[in-house]
């Protein structure tokens, strides 16, 4: 029901029609308190005091009424009497001679208009209008004597009538007014009191309405504070809200408190440093003079324990006053393990199924630039090489090593599927090998030449066994130098030595990046000629004995020659290693055996 219709209502509930009659009672008593603040003459205190008493009674009475229609007659008839008490009140003060106590009788035409319904605010205001006119004709001569001739002539005897009877009271004496100035004051009153009737009633519609917007907006206020509360403490991570410009707590979420370990008491007229112990207080104090932003690995304590979050805040206004929203984002646990990644000296990166970058180390951005998350790998040149180099087929690690900025790395690529098989992002693992190579460099190569030493060989030829077993061709050689002792014994061991390097060198020249040559000990040496057949094989062995025999090697600024004999051998598919060695050392003996410096192969 709107809030018109409520004023139409033509009857209420009794207990409405109480609390009405109970304001219209009390507004009664302040208009006769100010009429008689107004007119302190000592011969109307005892009238008005007797009217107040005769009011108080009936109002008493009238509480025991339990029909809503008698609350309603005794409203209506008490509103008539207060109008005729007026009226007589104002006869007594003077009348037509102090109008301005006509001013009084629009207090009971307005109380009308806000608590009554129906057509009593008019009949109030026409029942003033009437006595006010009636007290007129009674005091006034000229005015009867108008009235007479307007063919009014019983009205004007009724009050010459009334005149006789009524006493008059000069309240100012030696003040005078004209018939003109009476009638004018009559039209004036009753345009007042019609006027004031007419607006009583939409003036009260819009003071229900506002009063019904006001409630409104107050529960919903009531509201919104509730559920701001209620939201703020169920939040799950810890917030707090302080004045902006004292820090003291106003007030925190649950989470706060727990996390904070303190209780809500004994946060109450505490500031946010005395509550949360910053480890850079000053720092933090710093930055939350901006009116928003965010604090990055912050850290602070919790009795005696560290502990690092995101701080972020901002600051809002209400109500002239100024609020600072605190909240903290706890990562503690991704700061140990971003300290902990960090310090190790492998890069690491984390890569989305899209190809975005979602976390690099400290060792992957020094060695590829700023990374930054969600920045696409194809701006990282280096980067990109490497993914396209390396085996994307699945977990694991790849067989062949990468090659970055100089440096040798083992990459592994490990899988992670995210939650709900939403998808999954790749971890790249990148392991520096360089120091693992060098030791491996130390354990399978001669210290004074460089060749491969027998271990590396026989693993290899195993390696290639295997190979050769599918398809792929292989050849093995021996070398043995010929006179080899009297190069030690006529120029002594670095004559020796520089004889055993020349010939590495001079063989390695007329190898293949596929062949392995190895220092089986002291003067003997090995090729394994990978994917080669003898032909091939036969053809490098004369091109090395060519050099060796024309160039030689360089000790003490002289140019020497150098000669060996040479064993070769095909792989056969059922040979083995021990096999295919006894092949290759029997054609070497008879290459010795035909005169030294020959080669001979094994059929």
């Amino acid at each position: 029901m709107t809030v018109a219709a409520r004023l139409e209502r033509p009857h209420d509930n009794l207990v409405g029609m109480l609390e009405r009659k109970r304001m219209i009672d009390g507004a009664w008593v302040v208009c006769l308190g100010v009429v008689l603040g107004a007119v302190t003459v000592t011969w109307f205190v005892a009238s008005v005091f007797a009217y107040v008493l005769i009011q108080l009674a009936v109002s008493t009475a009238t509480e025991r009424l339990e029909s809503s229609a008698a609350v309603t007659f005794a409203l209506r008839t008490m509103l008539i009497a207060g109008v005729a008490f007026l009226t007589f009140l104002w006869h007594l003060v003077g009348g037509l001679e102090n109008p301005v106590f006509l001013a009084a009788f629009t207090l009971p035409v307005i109380m009308s208009g806000l608590m009554m319904t129906g057509s009593q605010t008019l009949v109030t205001a026409l029942v003033s209008v009437l006595l006010v006119t009636g007290i007129a004709l009674v005091e006034s001569p000229d005015l009867r004597w108008y009235a007479a001739q307007l063919h009014m002539l019983p009205l004007a005897k009724a009050a010459a009538l009334a005149a006789s009877h009524i006493p008059r009271v000069d309240a100012v004496t030696g003040f005078e007014t004209s018939a003109t100035y009476q009638f004018t004051v009559l039209v004036m009153f009753a345009a007042v009191q019609m006027t004031v009737a007419f607006l009583s009633r939409p003036l009260a519609v819009l003071l229900v309405r506002v009063n019904s917007r006001l409630e409104v907006s107050g529960k919903m206020l009531t509201e919104v504070q509730g559920l701001f509360h209620a939201v703020l403490c169920a939040a799950p991570e810890p917030a707090a809200i302080v004045y902006a410009d004292t820090g003291q707590m106003i007030q925190a979420s649950d989470s706060f408190f727990k996390r904070m370990l303190v209780r809500p008491s004994e946060v109450v007229g505490r500031g946010l440093f005395e509550v949360v112990r910053f480890a850079d207080p000053e720092g933090v104090t710093a930055a939350l003079e901006a009116q928003s932003g965010e604090l990055p690995f912050c850290v602070y304590r919790v009795h005696d324990e560290t502990r690092v979050a995101n701080v972020y805040f901002y600051r809002t206004e209400h109500r002239g006053l100024r609020y600072l929203y605190v909240g903290f984002q706890e990562v503690t646990e991704l700061y140990y393990l971003q300290s902990a990644f960090d310090a190790v000296d492998d890069p690491l990166m984390v890569v989305a199924g899209d190809a975005r970058l979602h976390y690099a180390n400290r060792t992957a951005k020094a060695i590829f630039g700023d990374l930054y998350f969600g920045m696409e790998l194809s701006s990282v040149p280096k980067l990109t090489a490497l993914l396209a180099e390396s085996d994307g087929a699945g977990d694991g690690e790849d067989d062949a090593h990468h090659v970055v900025d100089g440096q040798p790395y083992d990459v592994r690529r490990l899988v992670a599927h995210l939650p709900g098989e939403t998808g999954a992002c790749t971890i790249l693992w990148l392991h520096c090998i360089a120091k693992e190579q060098a030791l491996f460099e130390q354990a399978v190569r001669d210290p004074l030449t460089g060749a491969y030493n027998r271990r590396y060989f026989h693993d290899a030829l195993v390696r290639h066994l295997g190979k050769g077993k599918v398809g792929r061709q292989l050849a093995c050689a021996y070398f043995d130098l010929d006179d080899f002792k009297p190069i030690n014994d006529r120029l002594g061991h670095a004559a020796g030595d520089a004889a055993l390097i020349g010939f590495i060198t001079t063989t390695k020249s007329q190898l293949r990046a596929v062949d392995v040559l190895a220092r089986l000990g002291g003067d003997e040496f090995a090729v394994l000629f990978v994917n080669c057949d003898l032909t091939v094989a036969d053809s490098a062995i004369t091109r090395i004995r060519t050099l060796l025999n024309t160039e030689g090697w360089m000790f003490e600024g002289q140019r020497r020659t150098l000669s060996f004999s040479s064993g070769l051998a095909a792989c056969h598919p059922e040979d083995d290693v021990r096999s295919l060695l006894q092949r290759t050392d029997r054609a070497v003996y008879a290459a010795k055996a035909a005169g030294k410096g020959r080669s001979a192969i094994e059929s």
